[in-house]
């Protein structure tokens, strides 16, 4: 597994986590994550499941110590705090960030964010 390949998934799996929350899903069986990857997202559709596994369990041991997700009694995750999709001002990556982590580019760690995509008033 390589370091790119890590963070490329967590940031699919945070714009997952972001999509479903909108949907109202705040809970999500730990164990269907790969497949749940694999069929939602071309990226991974023909990825190798075990791999995927092992990947989406190293991301997820790695956002639940940033308090992103949070291990439920009976192996469900669920979401600490509602997602924010924000764009970056200087690189223009878009980051998830949850109410209790760093406002900071997930790329660049630059603080000027902005809510993505851009709300007129």
């Amino acid at each position: 597994m390589s370091e790119i390949e890590i963070k490329e998934l967590e940031w699919y799996l945070r714009d997952y986590f972001f999509r479903q929350y909108k949907q109202g899903n705040q809970e999500f069986d730990r164990e269907s994550i790969a497949k749940e990857m694999i069929s939602v997202y071309l990226r991974y559709r023909n990825s190798d499941w075990h791999k995927l596994n092992a990947m989406a369990n190293s991301v997820v041991e790695s956002l639940i110590s940033r308090l992103v997700v949070k291990q439920l009694d009976g192996g469900p995750i669920q979401l600490t705090s509602e997602l924010s999709r924000l764009q970056c001002s200087k690189c223009f990556y878009i980051s998830y960030l949850g109410n209790n982590e760093p406002m900071r580019c997930l790329r660049c760690s630059a603080k000027e964010l902005h809510e993505f995509p851009v709300r007129k008033h």
